[in-house]
């Protein structure tokens, strides 16, 4: 498990997902695999750079109840996003 800082807090991540160069719904089919395997209230880092993927995200955590704590995007147009599992 490996630290980042997210919004200001240090936060523990509890698994990684590379999901560059993958088109909706992939990164979001692997990131509810990830939840699968992962404890309630661990944070899972994605890394994806689908236009809609910020979009998506938003709207499928709403729907599953997990909670968004930040999705940035750097200047390559890569999201970091991170998830925790409700």
């Amino acid at each position: 498990m490996e630290i980042r800082e997210v919004g200001g807090e240090n936060i523990t991540i509890a698994a990684s997902i590379d999901a560059v160069g993958l088109y909706c719904p992939m990164p979001i089919i692997l990131l509810k695999k990830e939840l699968d395997n992962v404890k309630s209230n661990q944070v899972i880092e994605i890394l994806a750079d689908d236009s809609s993927f910020h979009n998506d995200l938003i709207s499928w955590c709403k729907l599953t109840n997990h909670k968004v704590l930040s999705v940035t995007k750097d200047e390559e147009d890569i999201f970091f996003a991170y998830v925790r599992k409700n």
